[in-house]
C-alpha cells in the first residue's frame, strides 16, 4: 500500500508508518521515506504527515515529534506524548546527548573512518556554524558499471553519528567529501541516482535513521531504540553484497533497550 503524501508530481511514501515502541511519556515511530515529520508552509499540499498519522491512529491527546528528519530520509521519529517530556528530550539534543546513528550508501570508497568538522547553515539562518560528523565504513563494493566515464563503479555503506544537528547535515557533510549520498536529489550525483533509479529500482535517497540513545525522561535510564532498514534497502544490499547488514535493522524485532 502507498501513501499519497502531495497532490503534485513528488515521490510518495512506499510503506506505512508504524510505532515501534511507545509508553506514557515516548514513542518511538518509524517513518518511511518521502513522508512529512509535521505539516509545514512549504508543503501544504500533503494530504498526510507522520503527526498528523500519530494522531488518527492513536488515542492520544499529545504527540509532537522531537527530531525532525527530511521528507526523503526514512527512519526514527522520537515522539514526545506530554509536555514535560518534550521540554526533557529537547534540552538533551539541544546539549547534543543524544547519540544519533544514521546508515547511508554513498558514491565511492569513503575511508574507514573519520570526522568531518565543516560549518553549515541553519534552516532559518544563512551564517554557518559548527557542525561535526563522525563516520565509518561498514562496507565497499565495486560493480562492472559504467555509470559515468569509468568502468566500474564503486560505493560504501558508511555508519554516521552527527555530533551537531544542522540542516541537511549528513547529506551536506558527505558530498563535502566527494561521496554524495545515492538519491540525495538535492546534493547528489545525478548519474548514479538516474542510474539506480532507473536500473535498480532505487528511487530513494539512502539515508535511513537507524538508532537513538538517550536518557529516558522518567526513568533517567539510558535506553537505545533501533529502527529497521525499509524493505526496498535489502535489494540494494543484496545487489551490493552487503546482505548481513540488512540483518543489524532488518525487522522490527531489532529495538532493544538498555540501562
Amino acid at each position: 500500500m502507498k501513501i499519497v503524501t502531495t497532490a503534485q508530481a513528488l515521490p510518495i511514501a512506499n510503506e506505512i508508518p508504524r510505532i515501534l515502541e511507545s509508553d506514557d511519556y515516548l514513542a518511538w515511530v518509524w517513518k518511511p521515506n518521502h513522508l512529512l515529520v509535521h505539516r509545514t508552509d512549504m508543503a501544504m499540499h500533503d494530504l498526510l504527515n507522520l503527526k498528523d498519522w500519530i494522531l488518527e491512529t492513536t488515542d492520544w491527546h499529545f504527540a509532537q515529534p522531537i527530531n525532525r528528519l527530511d521528507r526523503p530520509t526514512s527512519g526514527l521519529v522520537l515522539v514526545a506524548r506530554d509536555v514535560d517530556a518534550l521540554k526533557q528530550v529537547s534540552e538533551q539534543f539541544s546539549k547534543h546527548t543524544v547519540t544519533k546513528t544514521y546508515l547511508a550508501i554513498v558514491r565511492g570508497w569513503t575511508e574507514d573512518e573519520g570526522v568531518i568538522e565543516k560549518p553549515l547553515p541553519t534552516s532559518h539562518n544563512n551564517t554557518p556554524k559548527e557542525a561535526i560528523t563522525t563516520y565509518k565504513t561498514l562496507g565497499r563494493a565495486e560493480l562492472p558499471l559504467a555509470i559515468t566515464r569509468y568502468e566500474t563503479s564503486r560505493f560504501s555503506l558508511v555508519e554516521c553519528t552527527p555530533q551537531t544537528g544542522r540542516f541537511h547535515q549528513i547529506r551536506l557533510h558527505l558530498k563535502h567529501l566527494k561521496h554524495p549520498i545515492i538519491g540525495d536529489t538535492a546534493h547528489g550525483d545525478k548519474p548514479h541516482n538516474r542510474y539506480f533509479a532507473h536500473h535498480l529500482n532505487q528511487p530513494y535517497l539512502l539515508l535511513h535513521s537507524g538508532e537513538l540513545t538517550l536518557k529516558h525522561p522518567q526513568t533517567a535510564l539510558e535506553k537505545t531504540v533501533q529502527a529497521p532498514l525499509p524493505e526496498h534497502w535489502k535489494q540494494t544490499l543484496d545487489q551490493l553484497g552487503w546482505s548481513d547488514s540488512f540483518s543489524r535493522f532488518g525487522s522490527s524485532d531489532s529495538t532493544q533497550s538498555g540501562s
